[in-house]
């Protein structure tokens, strides 16, 4: 089975999907030059998503919460996020030039979106949720250059919330 599916914004000569097809949940690159896969984790892995400039894939994995990395082209494996988003929330992050933005569905008084800063390695609080995130599905997502979120939250109605901002 595969899930996840993305092409790499970097270039697009790359396919990211998980699969469980070794019996665990994993972070595959597939080659859509030569056919080729690869296997990028080995400990678990799940909704990847590319870096901006194509050298790092990050991801979530399926029972740990957190958000790691690995190399494009496979290697070490490294947690990016200690702890956030929490487990059920896999795909609650998203990948931008400057940064990645990450839910803290337990944060206080209510759920959040969170900024960690690549420059300068430190995480800040963006907004929080009036109502609860959806869960047990991605559902964050922003713009390469970080100004606009779409996200999905659990309202009355169903509807898709966009926001607009600079850092």
């Amino acid at each position: 089975m595969k899930t996840a599916c993305l092409v790499g914004p970097h270039d697009g000569k790359f396919i990211y999907f998980a699969s469980n097809r070794t019996g665990a949940w994993q972070v595959w690159k597939h080659s859509l030059e030569s056919g080729t896969e690869m296997q990028l984790t080995k400990n678990g892995g799940f909704d990847p998503q590319e870096s901006y400039d194509g050298s790092e894939v990050y991801y979530s994995r399926f029972y740990e919460a957190g958000i790691w990395k690995v190399p494009a082209h496979g290697g070490n494996e490294s947690r990016a996020v200690e702890g956030k988003p929490q487990v059920g929330y896999w795909g609650h992050f998203a990948v931008t030039r400057a940064g990645l933005y990450f839910l803290d569905a337990e944060a206080e008084p209510g759920p959040a979106i969170e900024f960690l800063n690549f420059a300068t390695g430190r995480n800040s609080s963006v907004f929080s949720f009036n109502e609860r995130p959806a869960g047990l599905q991605p559902s964050l997502s922003a713009t390469t250059d970080g100004k606009t979120l779409y996200f999905a939250q659990y309202d009355q109605q169903s509807v898709i919330k966009m926001m607009q901002f600079t850092h």
